[in-house]
């Protein structure tokens, strides 16, 4: 599949979403990225370090073809460099972290009556 069909093809399958979903899915935004977070705070409490990604570029010595002069195939070694996404420990305040978590499930909590409303208000706007 070429690259521009992947730019295009979440665009297409939003559209083909009802109003009603949409409006729910948007309602439901805030609450997904805490719970995310949620989950991300507690795996570092319970591991005693957060895990951060990086970007490391990496270079390997591989047997690369060439054309020679006389059109004939060659081969000889190169180094190619890539980047590779890696997982690095850090550490935390372990205390930090859990009061964090704490106001992390207080917001959320804090967050459910309105979704509810928000639902409500989605579905009363898009009856089915």
């Amino acid at each position: 599949m070429r690259p521009a069909l992947f730019l295009v093809l979440p665009l297409v399958l939003a559209a083909c979403a009802t109003p009603r979903e949409s409006c729910l899915s948007s309602v439901g935004q805030q609450g997904r990225v805490i719970d995310a977070l949620i989950s991300q705070t507690r795996g570092n409490v319970a591991r005693g370090y957060a895990i951060e990604e990086r970007e490391e570029l990496r270079t390997r010595r591989e047997l690369c073809e060439f054309r020679r002069d006389d059109g004939s195939i060659g081969r000889r070694f190169c180094n190619r460099t890539t980047a590779e996404d890696v997982r690095v420990p850090v550490t935390i305040d372990i205390e930090a972290e859990k009061v964090k978590l704490d106001q992390l499930l207080a917001r959320r909590e804090a967050l459910i009556p309105a979704e509810a409303t928000a639902k409500a208000q989605c579905v009363a706007r898009y009856p089915q």
